[in-house]
């Protein structure tokens, strides 16, 4: 017997009354990780805070227990609207959007889900293209007395399976719309001028042989630079 998702419902009937894509990033999630262990709604708007008029009504983080050491949140409705200045860029009418993934001990759910929030409003807000590769300052340690004050883009190599294939799970094609699954790591200043003087590609390389540290789920960890 199936168990009823109201969620899948409502965003099923989005897709018809507004064309949101939110409907094919849920089932491509449910496709590629299964039901959420539980999901986060969006907080409610409150003046200029809250949900931003670019994200989807329906925005909601997905959760799934991974591992005693942390758990994957997931953005559904991030991808709304296309990403600022990316139809230029990519020469694709459809432009590019993102939806959004982390990963974070049990200990800071709330403080991962205000930053995917976060994450997902900047481009809009800001009118700014992101991609991986981009780099996004907090303005502050992303708990106390950590070194990490920035946000790093990429793909979600460990989490994707199919990441180096044609179609990889965290990837929705559509007529109508192209999105990426991007997944967000808190790094420190150091890290950060590792990108900008030896670019993206080492610091990929530098982060998979460093992967046995756990840089991408403690936010209280040192610097690895």
């Amino acid at each position: 017997m199936t168990t009823p998702d109201p969620y899948r419902r409502e965003l099923h009937t989005q897709w018809h009354a507004s064309a949101d894509p939110a409907i094919m990033v849920y089932e491509r999630l449910i496709t590629w990780k299964g039901a959420p262990t539980y999901r986060f709604g969006a907080r409610a708007k409150q003046g200029s805070e809250g949900v931003h008029t670019q994200l989807s009504n329906h925005f909601s983080i997905c959760v799934y227990e991974s591992n005693p050491l942390y758990s994957v949140y997931c953005t559904v409705g991030a991808s709304f609207n296309v990403i600022p200045k990316s139809i230029a860029s990519t020469g694709d009418p459809r432009g590019m959007r993102f939806e959004y993934l982390m990963h974070a001990p049990d200990t800071h759910a709330e403080l991962a889900c205000e930053l995917l929030l976060m994450i997902a409003e900047h481009p809009h807000v800001h009118q700014r293209e992101v991609g991986p590769g981009y780099v996004l300052p907090i303005g502050e340690p992303i708990i106390a007395g950590s070194p990490l004050e920035f946000l790093y883009f990429t793909y979600p190599f460990l989490d994707d399976p199919h990441i180096y294939e044609v179609n990889p799970a965290g990837e929705v094609d559509h007529p109508r719309a192209y999105i990426q699954t991007l997944w967000v790591i808190p790094i420190s200043g150091a890290e950060r001028e590792h990108i900008r003087t030896r670019g993206v590609e080492q610091f990929e390389e530098f982060l998979h042989a460093r992967h046995r540290e756990r840089y991408d789920a403690d936010f209280d960890r040192a610097s690895l630079c």
